[in-house]
């Protein structure tokens, strides 16, 4: 259930992101926690679009780690990102 001040939260969110960071956030939203090869596959875009928009997200505190594990797509350790507020 959205409430009126997670919808504001988020029309401020969508106000002050690009469409790529964007994108990635709302992916991330679906995806409740993701790796960027994952990311990259469910948006169907190139994974250095994904890297960087991530890294831009993490800088402006949206995203965060959520943990450190095999991905399933690339079989390699790698960092799962998370929505902040969503801990």
């Amino acid at each position: 259930m959205i409430t009126d001040t997670s919808l504001t939260a988020y029309k401020k969110i969508e106000l002050e992101l690009g469409e790529r960071q964007l994108q990635v956030y709302n992916a991330l939203k679906h995806l409740e926690y993701a790796t960027n090869t994952m990311i990259s596959n469910y948006l169907n875009i190139p994974i250095n679009c994904v890297t960087g928009r991530t890294n831009e997200l993490r800088e402006k505190q949206l995203v965060i780690k959520s943990h450190t594990s095999l991905c399933p797509i690339t079989k390699n350790r790698a960092i799962y990102w998370k929505i902040k507020n969503e801990e």
